[in-house]
């Protein structure tokens, strides 16, 4: 079973409680654990206080077509959240394609931010 939402896609034992830096701000949540650069509100607090030094990768605005940036602990430092943009992609520079052009291949993959539920 996969769990979806504005945290992505993930499986049940990838679902974790933690923060990230979102806008300059702490959000915390569960999640899938890619989302989260910090394992605790304190730990994302304390780097808030120290964004002035650490680069924030969220800061040059990555994402494009309204998608939100979070930061990560994975590589780039970031991730954009494409849901409900009609986009995806690494910078939700993708336009979603039709789910018409998915009903004739079986092996075909809809992207998961593209889907309406």
């Amino acid at each position: 079973m996969l769990f979806s939402g504005v945290a992505g896609a993930c499986e049940p034992e990838q679902l974790v409680q933690g923060c990230r830096l979102e806008e300059g701000a702490c959000v915390c949540g569960l999640g899938c654990d890619t989302i989260f650069r910090y394992a605790t509100r304190e730990q994302c607090q304390m780097a808030v206080k120290l964004q002035e030094k650490e680069k924030d990768p969220c800061e040059t605005n990555p994402c494009r077509n309204g998608g939100v940036c979070s930061q990560t602990s994975r590589n780039p430092g970031y991730q954009c959240l494409c849901v409900n943009t009609g986009h995806y992609g690494r910078a939700c520079h993708k336009k979603c394609p039709s789910p018409k052009q998915f009903t004739t291949r079986l092996d075909a993959r809809f992207p998961l931010d593209c889907m309406i539920i």
